[in-house]
């Protein structure tokens, strides 16, 4: 039987392109941190959008929110993906239950986990059964419902955080290959585990298994709608000129 793991025992797995997101994984230090229920509140997640919203003066009200929700998305789908490939547990991410640590501009900085307490193993479909359902579905319903932002848009910004943690963590000895096979699944298959629609599928193109530098997205992220932010080139789904023409 494996020995237990705590969040200390994870710090090795954040290792190469994956080292930006050691700190996604926060151990809970007594400070005050967000309820992942308050994400499903719509005013405090108004809150959030608005105070990122903020630092981005004169960007279009979708762009924020698309950004906000790739922030989100990458500080949290990524260390859990990288936890449950790399090290067989599972992180607190279920909207009902767990935390996150924030930025003071409103973003999500990562997931706040118990100091020292044993993580509960996970294993092949389940952790991203529960990804989907206990998380994003319900966050994407409340931002698609509220916000202007399709649900489509928002499903190809956490299929792109999805894929790119589960492209490097394929590579490495550690991985648990039952469940990158059921991850890699989760991005090309026409259900999900828990046998409805899956929003991933097909959201990069020509697949979610090819090299990201190869890949384009299905639906733009519309990012080029905030000013100063960042273009994400051949990526990007529009042509350059109609990007350049809408800044």
């Amino acid at each position: 039987m494996a020995p237990a793991l705590t969040v200390s025992d994870l710090a090795g797995c954040f290792a190469g392109d994956l080292a930006r997101f050691a700190g996604s994984l926060r151990v809970d230090d007594g400070a005050a941190h967000l309820a992942g229920r308050s994400l499903l509140e719509l005013a405090a997640l108004r809150e959030l959008i608005d105070r990122f919203g903020a630092t981005q003066a004169g960007g279009e009200p979708r762009a924020v929110v698309s950004m906000w929700s790739q922030w989100h998305f990458s500080n949290t789908i990524v260390p859990a993906t990288v936890a449950q490939l790399l090290a067989g547990v599972a992180l607190p991410l279920s909207l009902e239950e767990g935390r996150f640590a924030l930025h003071a501009n409103g973003c999500t900085a990562g997931i706040v986990v118990p100091h020292d307490r044993p993580l509960p193993p996970c294993r092949a479909e389940a952790g991203f059964e529960a990804l989907i359902e206990g998380h994003l579905s319900p966050l994407i319903a409340l931002l698609a419902g509220h916000f202007g932002v399709s649900a489509k848009l928002l499903w190809n910004n956490a299929a792109v955080s999805l894929a790119w943690s589960v492209q490097q963590c394929a590579g490495d000895p550690r991985v648990d290959r039952e469940g990158l096979a059921a991850a890699q699944a989760l991005l090309t298959a026409a259900l999900t585990p828990a046998g409805r629609k899956n929003p991933l599928d097909g959201a990069l193109r020509p697949s979610a298994l090819a090299p990201m530098e190869g890949c384009q997205r299905k639906i733009c992220c519309l990012r080029y709608l905030l000013p100063g932010m960042a273009d994400c080139g051949s990526f990007c789904p529009l042509p350059r000129h109609a990007r350049a023409a809408a800044a």
